[in-house]
Order: structure tokens, then sequence, then C-alpha cells
């Protein structure tokens, strides 16, 4: 049995692989997004990771057969996590800065709250779970509002970019709603595995219908962006995160979505020159104090998704 202190340890280690990988993803993103569109960044991306965890399951004696009616779930879970969020999120770090884009995603806890609430058989919000949904909004209106009022007039660019982002933390919240209620009777890395596979089939074939193939750059810079996101961003990331479920309170895990938008930033600030303006960040500060918010409101908290693989496979 391992000393207490050595499990400390090792879970101070998991959470810092949780908060600076995972915030760093944005960075990764963006490079990548740079040289590749963004379905091939998907897929590419989601394959690489299928290899690593399928040999780490074999590795270990793990069967990846599952029933047909866990599959089909396991693939449109899959899908909406690595096909629609992801996707989507290459391609609105095309237009808004990664910093920014991560602020939007962080919202995503705050969405599978409501979500749940509006459902027949979901978790109520309490008083403070919706003081902390309006202090989101305001902090959203605040943050998207120097885009849309450019010196020049509306910025189109900043809007679309901030719609794409809107449209991916739904669907991001949407498949951790679904994760939840599918009860995935599966180990978590087979999950992960079979979510991951059939979300990059579905991105090799939206990539090879646009045409993606003939206009990709496959530079030095682009394939180390994605093998870093594969690797650190959805291997490393997620085993740690598994290991913490199982060690942590699930509420100190959750710190993760409020803790990545500030990884995020200050990258994107050091490596790209990304800057927010006042206003911004002040709207910035609202959300993650409304994320940390809700967060805390909920007795039985579900992991609340950031980087778009991950929370997958925790049979939330």
């Amino acid at each position: 049995m391992p000393t207490s202190q050595a499990a400390r340890n090792r879970i101070l280690i998991a959470f810092a692989c949780v908060y600076f990988f995972w915030g760093s993803t944005y960075a990764g993103i963006r490079i990548a997004g740079e040289h590749l569109p963004p379905p091939l960044v998907g897929a590419t991306r989601a394959a690489l990771s299928t290899v690593i965890l399928a040999a780490w399951c074999l590795a270990r004696g793990i069967s990846l057969r599952v029933s047909r009616g866990t599959a089909w779930r396991l693939a449109l879970v899959g899908i909406l996590f690595m096909s629609v969020n992801n996707v989507l999120l290459v391609w609105a770090e095309e237009l808004v800065p990664s910093g920014y884009a991560s602020v939007v995603i962080a919202m995503i806890p705050i969405m599978v709250s409501i979500f749940e609430h509006l459902m027949p058989d979901g978790e109520s919000l309490n008083l403070r779970g919706w003081l902390g949904t309006m202090l989101g909004a305001i902090g959203m209106f605040v943050l998207v509002w120097p885009r849309l009022h450019s010196g020049r007039g509306l910025d189109r660019q900043g809007l679309a970019g901030f719609l794409i982002l809107f449209v991916a933390a739904i669907a991001f919240a949407a498949g951790s709603i679904l994760s939840r209620r599918f009860h995935f009777k599966v180990d978590s890395f087979v999950a992960t595995t079979w979510q991951l596979g059939c979300a990059s089939a579905c991105n090799f074939v939206v990539a090879a219908g646009a045409g993606n193939f003939h206009h990709a750059q496959w530079t030095t810079r682009g394939v180390l962006a994605i093998v870093y996101l594969a690797v650190f961003g959805s291997v490393v990331g997620l085993t740690a995160y598994v290991y913490l479920l199982k060690h942590v309170p699930v509420t100190k895990v959750a710190t993760y979505a409020f803790v990545n938008p500030v990884v995020a930033v200050l990258i994107g600030l050091a490596f790209f020159g990304e800057r927010l303006t006042p206003v911004e960040l002040g709207g910035m500060f609202l959300i993650l104090v409304a994320v940390a918010t809700v967060i805390l409101s909920r007795t039985k908290l579900a992991p609340p998704p950031t980087d778009p693989l991950l929370e997958v496979p925790v049979e939330e």
C-alpha cells in the first residue's frame, strides 16, 4: 500500500496534469487549425488517441467488445464530443483567440445544470445554482459585447466565433447528459476507445467529403500539435482525470472547469500575443465565478466537461 504522502503526491500530480494539459489544449487546437482543416484535425487527433487507448486496453487484457446497443450509444456520445464539439472548436479558434474560446466553453457546466433542471427526472437547481446561472449569463454578455461592437461597427467575425462556440458547448452538454443517462456498464477506457474511434471515423468521412485532404498542409508544427493533443490532452489528461475521480471528491475535481480558461488565456498571451480587453477580462471573471457557484451548489455533481474529449468515459 502506498504511504499517505505518496498518495497526496500522486493527487497533486494528477491535478497539475488536468489543470495544465487540458488548459493548454486550446493552444494546441489553434496551432493544428492553422495547418489543417478542422474535420481533419478532429479525425487525426481522435484516431491517434484511439490507437493509444486500444493498445493500453489490449496490454492490460481488457476486451474491447461491447454489445450492439452499447456500441451505438457510445458512438452517439463520441460524435457529439469529438465530432460536433471538437471540430466546431477548431473552426472557432480560426476566428477568435484561444483564451476567449476557453472561457465560452467553460460555460458547459452551467448548460448541463440547466438541461438537467428542464428534464422530467433531472437534477433541480437550487437558489445558489440559479444565481450562478444568472451571473454566467451576465458574464457572457460582458465577454461578447466588445466583439459585437468594434470601432467599425458590428464585428461579424467575433459574432460568428461566439455562435460557433456556443453550439459546440451545447453539443458537449447534450453529450454529457446522454452519457449519464445511458449508464454505460463497460470499462472507462473501453468506452473512451469506442467513442473516439467512432468520432474519428465520422470526422474522416466529413474531411473526405469536404476535400480536406487536398488542402491539408502536413507541416511538422501542425503534426506535433496533433500529437500533443492526442497524447497529453487526451490520454494523459484523461488518465489523471479518472484517477482523481476515484480518490478526490468530485466537487474538487470539477475545479478544472474554471482553472483551464485561466491557463488558456495565459498561454495565449505568452505564445500568441492574444489579449482580452478589460471588459472581456471582467466578463471572464464573472463567468468563472458563475461556474464555481453552480458547481458548488449541487449536492451530486457530475463531472463538468471542458476539453472536447475528456469526460466522455467516466460514466457520469
